[in-house]
């Protein structure tokens, strides 16, 4: 179990309960709730009353005018894929000890469980606002809090224990960032390339330590109370200094070499720069899928600059010729043998015949411009999925992780596409929400079982294998105790059964 607050992608932008709420119930397209909750909100806690719920949190925000930042503290329980799914009331109680962990456990709050991923996962929005005293409550040292809450739920609830080793702490941005898009972000290049192989005891000043830096194409910068390393060709690239690890702190530096002292300009940087940041997968393997996706990034930007290139000149075009058809029409009006008294009623006729054909010429551009040539890839493991859902083996090998509970895998050397019947996760495979908290994932090539392995998952589990694979035969995997009750189930229902694999 992992409990992590999110904040909002870009800093200046506040967190607000009309959208948060609204994409935990729907996202971006369908309903995604399986399991709703409202925290401090008596006669609201039905998932018909969400729109009312968010009204009243939202006046209670409004009732304090002195508090300018976000209002709204948002929060995800993410469990392990092999976790079982939990009760009602084992999710009310979870939902409500995380809160009080944060500090707001009087504070009004709605809890939404989406359970399309490979992981179900609860996001809970709080209303940092106090419903009596009107004070905001910024939770303090909640990460410790949260880390020692989820040891305890996870050996009270018997679930998967995840590892909490001491290792290097990510920023939730770089963290979010590899999640989403499978590319190792620039605070872990930084750390990995600059922080792991500079000796910062063979460096005796400042100006030793810029000349250094100017090798990765970075700068050492004043950032608030710290320092930050910045890329010199890329200001969006940037993480704190001390994010290298620990004798990178303004503190430590400053012991070391004094008070700080500013180094080299961008541009003098970026012309000595030898090992700079290159956006690379996490996992390095030489397949040519990596490759395939630049391929596809510098056709598709292609695509689109000739998009706009030849809107551009569409446009140019019809206000071009709007502009030609009235002037020759004003021009002829000018040239009738006419009073000025009645070229004026012309006029005046043409002048409301051009604002017409502007405003319908205007309309007429925003349609063309709706109209797009999506043919972007999207982000590497969007790329990635989208490859294993057509039957691509290398794309399948970078997405699969081994399988931990009951699997059947199809012996059949062709890879079938995936079905549509639910969105695509991230790993390229379909998660199926059966009745009773059954759960599936299926990839290209095998159905495995998520949660616990009871008699009625396992049949679900053989039917959904006999329904996808038919007449090919197929493997079993599993411990030997789930191998012999897969094989009875397995030929009562005529599946061919090749051989068994114990994990």
């Amino acid at each position: 179990m992992i409990i992590t607050p999110k904040q909002p992608r870009n800093a200046k932008t506040r967190s607000s309960l009309s959208r948060l709420v609204p994409y935990m119930l729907r996202g971006k397209g369908e309903e995604r709730c399986t399991w709703y909750m409202a925290g401090n909100l008596p006669g609201l806690d039905r998932r018909e009353d969400a729109t009312l719920a968010v009204d009243v949190m939202e006046l209670l925000q409004d009732s304090n005018r002195r508090a300018k930042g976000n209002k709204t503290y948002h929060l995800v329980i993410s469990f392990h894929p092999t976790d079982r799914r939990l009760t009602r009331a084992e999710l009310e109680d979870v939902v409500a000890r995380t809160v009080h962990a944060a500090g707001l456990g009087e504070h009004q709050y709605v809890a939404v469980r989406h359970s399309e991923q490979e992981h179900e996962h609860v996001h809970l929005a709080v209303n940092q606002i106090h419903p009596e005293t009107l004070k905001i409550h910024h939770p303090y040292r909640a990460i410790p809090a949260y880390r020692a809450l989820a040891r305890v739920l996870e050996e009270e609830l018997e679930l998967h224990r995840v590892d909490r080793g001491r290792g290097h702490a990510q920023s939730h941005r770089a963290r979010d960032f590899e999640a989403h898009r499978g590319i190792e972000s620039f605070s872990c290049w930084a750390r990995r390339t600059i922080g792991d192989t500079t000796e910062l005891d063979r460096i005796g000043s400042w100006e030793h330590l810029h000349r250094e830096l100017t090798r990765f194409g970075v700068q050492l910068v004043p950032r608030g109370n710290g320092l930050a390393i910045i890329d010199a060709t890329r200001s969006n690239l940037a993480c704190k200094a001390s994010s290298l690890g620990r004798g990178w702190s303004k503190q430590r530096l400053c012991g070391r070499y004094g008070e700080f002292v500013p180094g080299p300009r961008s541009s003098e940087v970026a012309r000595k720069q030898v090992n700079y940041y290159v956006e690379r997968p996490i996992q390095s393997r030489d397949d040519g899928l990596w490759l395939e996706y630049q391929d596809a990034l510098r056709v598709a930007r292609t695509r689109r600059a000739e998009h706009r290139q030849a809107l551009a000149q569409k446009v140019g075009a019809a206000r071009a010729a709007h502009q030609h058809a009235f002037k020759l029409r004003h021009h002829a009006i000018a040239a009738m043998p006419i009073s000025a008294q009645e070229k004026r009623k012309h006029y005046k006729a043409l002048s409301f015949e051009c604002k017409v054909a502007e405003r319908k010429l205007r309309a007429n551009i925003r349609g063309w411009r709706t109209v797009s040539v999506n043919t972007h890839p999207g982000s590497w493991k969007q790329f990635l999925a989208a490859q294993a859902a057509c039957g691509d083996r290398r794309a399948i090998r970078r997405l699969a992780g081994r399988p931990r509970g009951a699997a059947i895998v199809s012996d059949g050397r062709h890879v079938q596409v995936l079905s549509s019947r639910s969105s695509r996760t991230s790993r390229g495979s379909l998660v199926h929400n059966l009745p009773n908290g059954v759960r599936l994932r299926e990839s290209a090539r095998s159905i495995e079982l998520l949660g616990d392995a009871s008699d009625e998952a396992l049949e679900q589990l053989v039917d959904t294998a006999k329904q996808r694979f038919g007449a090919c035969r197929v493997t079993l995997v599993g411990r030997k105790d789930l191998q012999r009750r897969l094989t009875r189930l397995a030929a009562d229902r005529g599946l061919g059964i090749t051989r068994e694999r114990e994990r």
